[in-house]
């Protein structure tokens, strides 16, 4: 390990340990999980120094989209400080072999670059200059985080599935720890008691339910790289938490992205899956278990979200904010846009107008909210960015690990079109997404087939022999 490695533990230790140490006073459940994080990244093999860091960085992500007041504060400028160290981190280390980009990665780190060019650019017109280069830098640093990923360091599958393997197990204790301290504060009661809707250490049951909806199948694609049992135990935690979120997008996202995986591998698997399902459903009727379930309190509450949310209607206004805001957005600046994050002072202002009404505060839809702020001139970036998407979906290869990156990214690509999180660089969601969509696209130089024997840190599994290239 260099220099520059050792400098990175050590800070990342003692900035743990600061953070844990001052949590604990308000909130010991939280501490704990942190101590919990530490132990398991201490305990999966191999764990070099920039690891560590994309650890802490997903944590302090985590702790930033938190309801408890301490964590956001603790983390709100740390988390920019940690993604500029892993680009910093990328861009100083050596580089074992030249990875060349497929032309899909290219096309996805190119647009991803020109939004955020186009973000902080935007800053000379916002209607709130300061915001938009704060948030369009930490975007800038998004884009460079995915261009140093798939240039420098994704030369290996292995490497890859590794790093995206440290993400999942934040995502898991981060879901873990919000069913203990909902457990001790009373919100798990209330949650199964369909009283209130569950958002654990989140600061609303949204942000918990989409963040869930990736962790699932992230945690997927990291059993079949790695096929290690102990790695599902995550996928408890996030499946409960996704449930009693009763995100109708989070579990709606996850159901299509699971589906269309099932169709990519053909007829036979869909039946199986179709007969496994009715074959359940039939035992749990003969065992008189369906009463049981769907009586239970917190079912009934889906149930009533998907079928009469609180007599409103089911979209929950959301209809209206999609047409404030394209009437917003095409009565006034449809070329350029009101800049790079203005969403909410928009909507502030906007609430002294009567047709627009005080209610309407979110767009609940990325891609319209892009429009918003960016206009017309994001369509190019944006469309490109939809297109290297919708082909790895379509076109990857879904078996191993890339069955749950076709499953992520499917389901992320759903929850757009409801919620507004896609470029949100202040929480988790955009990085897991992103970087998921870069796994999937890329193909790395040690091994361009993407199969799931794949090296990690220069070693090849048992089971598969090394071939040399010969010259033609």
């Amino acid at each position: 390990m260099n220099r520059l490695a050792e400098w990175g533990v050590v800070a990342g230790a003692a900035g743990l340990v600061v953070v844990t140490t001052l949590v604990a006073v308000d909130a010991p459940l939280v501490a704990i999980g942190l101590t919990l994080l530490l132990l398991l990244v201490a305990l999966v093999r191999r764990v070099d120094g920039w690891r560590w860091l994309l650890g802490l960085t997903t944590a302090l992500l985590v702790c930033a989209s938190s309801g408890l007041p301490a964590l956001v504060e603790l983390s709100f400028y740390p988390r920019y400080a940690a993604v500029a160290g892993l680009v910093v981190w990328g861009l100083c280390r050596p580089v074992r072999a030249p990875v060349r980009l497929a032309p899909w990665t290219g096309v996805l780190v190119a647009a991803l670059w020109s939004v955020a060019g186009l973000a902080t650019l935007s800053t000379v017109w916002s209607v709130v200059p300061m915001e938009t280069f704060q948030r369009g830098v930490a975007l800038v640093l998004l884009a460079a985080l995915v261009h140093v990923l798939v240039r420098r360091r994704w030369s290996e599958r292995g490497v890859m599935l590794a790093d995206l393997r440290t993400v999942y197990l934040v995502l898991s204790v981060s879901a873990l720890v919000s069913l203990g301290y909902a457990g001790t504060g009373g919100g798990l009661t209330a949650g199964l008691a369909s009283s209130q809707r569950f958002q654990g250490i989140f600061n609303n049951p949204n942000m918990l339910g989409i963040v869930c909806a990736l962790a699932i199948p992230l945690g997927w694609a990291v059993y079949q790289q790695f096929r290690r049992p102990v790695l599902l135990l995550g996928l408890l935690p996030a499946g409960v938490c996704l449930l009693l979120s009763q995100s109708r997008t989070g579990i709606v996202a996850v159901l299509v992205g699971a589906a269309w995986v099932l169709l990519r591998h053909g007829f036979g698997p869909v039946v199986r899956a179709a007969t496994a399902v009715a074959a359940t459903l039939l035992v749990a009727h003969l065992f008189n278990l369906l009463p049981v379930i769907f009586s239970a309190p917190w079912m009934q509450r889906i149930v009533l979200r998907f079928t009469d949310p609180e007599g409103a209607d089911l979209s929950n206004g959301r209809t209206e904010m999609w047409q404030a805001t394209v009437d917003l957005w095409w009565q006034n600046r449809p070329t350029l846009g009101f800049g790079y994050a203005s969403r909410n002072h928009l909507f502030e202002l906007a609430s002294y107008d009567e047709f627009f009404g005080a209610s309407v505060s979110v767009v609940h839809n990325s891609y319209l909210q892009l429009l918003l702020e960016l206009g017309l001139t994001a369509v190019v970036p944006l469309v490109a960015l939809l297109l290297a998407a919708g082909r790895g979906a379509l076109r990857a290869p879904v078996r191993g690990a890339n069955s749950g990156l076709v499953w992520l990214v499917v389901s992320g690509v759903m929850v757009q079109l409801t919620e507004s999180a896609i470029f949100g660089t202040g929480q988790p969601y955009p990085y897991v997404f992103w970087l998921a969509v870069a796994a999937l696209l890329h193909r790395p130089t040690a091994d361009p087939d993407g199969e799931p024997g794949a090296t990690e840190g220069g070693r090849t599994r048992p089971g598969r022999r090394a071939h040399a290239v010969l010259p033609h």
